[in-house]
């Protein structure tokens, strides 16, 4: 597996929690990511945005290889994840170092994807369980602290069925953010929920950010993107095709994409 790019031999600085380089990725005879880069720093919570089909979600799930890809290099918190690089080419990992590199990387999904026969609290402490070898008395009592964080305090006893979509999605972040993440991905968490739920996951999310976890955010929340973005990223046809500080790519962006794509959703 070979690479045109020379500088994706090297590791990022220790600033740097996200580093994609050159990532190519194809679905049969269909090119999704056609060379996509981005660096994101420690702390940072870079938006992505652009229209559907662009590549946003399939580079999402390529930081934490639930995607693989055929030509790149990929570095999360320190490790590269998915393949290791030696000179020229590219070996695929063992699944144990895999593992091992997502162990640094929460995600929390559009469609919440809590398991439905356990309450909300058992959703959060199954993954320091069975992952981390976290004991059930320790990893319960983490598991209520983090629902209350999340406001779901009164609901920690409540099965997904019952509760609200933004309260699933709540507590879909309290079991990301369960693992201890380095870094945590959010793939368009708001756009299955009711106009009025959406508030109450940015919330959550803008918390987050303000406790300085470094965050990889996909998302159409444009006001979002300017209020709580460290960074913006459009990206159009598998390529980020402009980045700059949120409120000046929404006020004046530079690639005629970007223009073209903002008049309509601004």
């Amino acid at each position: 597996m070979n690479t045109e790019s020379d500088d994706s031999r090297f590791a990022p600085p220790a600033d740097v929690m996200v580093r994609a380089v050159e990532i190519h990725k194809s679905f049969g005879r269909v090119d999704v990511l056609k060379g996509a880069s981005l660096d994101v720093k420690r702390g940072e919570v870079a938006c992505i945005i652009g229209p559907s089909g662009s590549g946003k979600s399939t580079l999402l799930r390529c930081m934490n290889h639930l995607e693989s890809f055929q030509r790149g290099d990929m570095w999360v918190a320190g490790r590269e994840i998915g393949y290791t690089r030696r000179g020229d080419k590219l070996f695929e990992q063992h699944p144990r170092q895999i593992a091992a590199a997502r162990r640094n990387v929460g995600m929390v999904f559009q469609h919440f994807n809590l398991f439905g026969h356990m309450t909300a609290l058992q959703n959060v402490a199954e993954g320091p369980i069975q992952v981390l070898g976290v004991s059930k008395k320790k990893a319960t009592e983490q598991a209520a602290e983090l629902l209350d964080r999340v406001g779901l305090a009164s609901r920690k006893d409540h099965y997904p069925r019952g509760l609200s979509g933004g309260q699933q999605q709540r507590v879909a972040i309290a079991r990301a953010l369960a693992m201890q993440p380095e870094v945590v991905l959010f793939d368009e968490p708001t756009s299955a929920l009711d106009p009025e739920l959406v508030g109450e996951v940015l919330d959550v999310m803008k918390d987050l950010a303000t406790g300085g976890m470094t965050m990889v955010v996909v998302t159409h929340e444009m006001g979002f993107a300017r209020e709580v973005g460290s960074s913006l990223h459009f990206m159009s046809d598998g390529r980020l095709v402009e980045s700059g500080v949120p409120a000046e790519v929404l006020s004046n962006p530079q690639h005629e994409r970007t223009q073209a794509f903002l008049s309509k959703v601004l």
